[in-house]
């Protein structure tokens, strides 16, 4: 079993793990219904619907994982040579309004910069909004394709669900070419995001979950970025105080690759 498939293996347990819990869990509260007064109903109707949809999400998606892990190709080397010359020293990285499953980089101006877009048919797109509603985000599986300023798509970016995050590249042909590592600063006790490619940290974000704050480092350890979520830029609060997301404080602001871009994404994605 190669790597990948030893990851997407890992991945689609743990998955049909927690949708298992979390579908028992649903039928609790509705089993509950039955005893609790008028006026704790709706909540238990509101709770069994969060942990059914959201248990119902992962158990599809683990099954899918549990397929695909005994099919897909090993990691393969990313040759994308895509980039942007330069970007502005401030940015706003966040969900579009009323938009659940879209989220773009922007400059203070509001022009775009890139954007993810999650996987969604249109004919289902009614049942899409309504399980992003009733369903804990941080624990759903989603799959994104991320495009570039021209609005060409060069990434397609995957978001593992269950209690364990974890995400993945794929280029547009569809070949894996990188994934993320989860470890701890032993020194500091700040959580470290590594992007993994070609078997090598190309990227990483360090800093505190609680806070929100990361540096952004390349392999060198050269801090290219800060972002932190929840910071609306003062001059652009009106455009960006109802979206939620992350400030982006370039250090490096010239050729900026769009493997970095992705990397962002991902760790946006982990708080939808």
């Amino acid at each position: 079993m190669s790597l990948v498939q030893n990851m997407i293996y890992q991945d689609a347990r743990r998955q049909l793990w927690t949708g298992t819990l979390l579908s028992f869990i649903s039928i609790v509260f509705i089993m509950g219904m039955v005893t609790l007064n008028p006026s704790s109903f709706i909540i238990s109707v509101v709770y069994a619907a969060i942990f059914a949809i959201t248990g119902v999400g992962l158990l599809k998606a683990g099954y899918t994982d549990l397929q695909k892990s005994k099919t897909v190709l090993d990691f393969e080397q990313d040759l994308t040579k895509d980039s942007i010359e330069r970007v502005p020293a401030r940015m706003y990285m966040g969900q579009k309004a009323l938009k659940t499953f879209q989220a773009g980089i922007f400059d203070m101006d509001g022009e775009s910069y890139g954007e993810i877009q999650e996987n969604i048919q249109w004919k289902h797109k009614a049942l899409a909004m309504f399980t992003a509603l009733f369903s804990y985000d941080q624990f759903r599986p989603a799959v994104y394709t991320f495009k570039n300023q021209r609005g060409q798509p060069l990434y397609q970016i995957e978001k593992k669900g269950g209690f364990q995050w974890r995400g993945y590249i794929q280029h547009e042909a569809g070949a894996y070419v990188a994934y993320t590592k989860q470890t701890k600063n032993k020194t500091t006790g700040q959580r470290i995001t590594r992007y993994i490619e070609a078997e090598q940290c190309r990227w990483s974000a360090e800093g505190d979950d609680f806070i929100g704050h990361y540096n952004i480092k390349d392999h060198e350890g050269k801090v290219w970025a800060v972002i932190k979520r929840g910071a609306i830029p003062r001059e652009a609060a009106e455009r960006f105080e109802k979206m939620p997301g992350y400030l982006v404080e370039w250090n490096i602001r010239d050729n900026i690759p769009a493997s970095l871009l992705a990397f962002l994404f991902l760790l946006q994605s982990k708080e939808r």
